[in-house]
């Protein structure tokens, strides 16, 4: 039987691929499934004010502007107070807005207040009757 050249080169394809695919996974994974999970938060959460208790740059970049790690603190209705993070590209006036100290207009999931959406044109909310 008479090797075939051709198949080595078909592995090699399916192998780079491989890399590639688990590359980008790697790079951006969670920033893509972070998307999905604040696009179903923004639709069913509830809307609460947070406080920024920190902001740490992750080294990533989305179009040329960084990306920070933002740490939230806020209470649910529940009267749980809760931490999480989100992941933001922050511009020079974002990084400003988003200081720690500052606060911020999120939503939560009642199931799991953990997970937080955040709009980018983020005003305060009024609590009222």
């Amino acid at each position: 039987m008479e090797f075939r050249w051709m198949y080595l080169f078909y592995l090699l394809f399916v192998l780079m691929a491989i890399l590639v695919v688990r590359d980008v996974y790697s790079s951006f994974g969670a920033y893509i499934r972070q998307i999905f999970v604040e696009s179903k938060v923004w639709k069913t959460g509830i809307a609460v004010n947070a406080d920024i208790i920190s902001r740490t740059r992750t080294g990533k970049f989305d179009a040329n502007i960084p990306i920070y790690r933002l740490t939230f603190s806020f209470t649910t209705r529940e009267g749980e107070k809760v931490q999480s993070t989100l992941d933001r590209a922050l511009d020079a006036e974002g990084v400003m807005r988003y200081a720690p100290g500052n606060g911020a207009t999120l939503k939560y999931d009642p199931k799991n207040p953990k997970r937080i959406a955040m709009d980018d044109n983020d005003k305060p909310l009024i609590l009222g009757d």
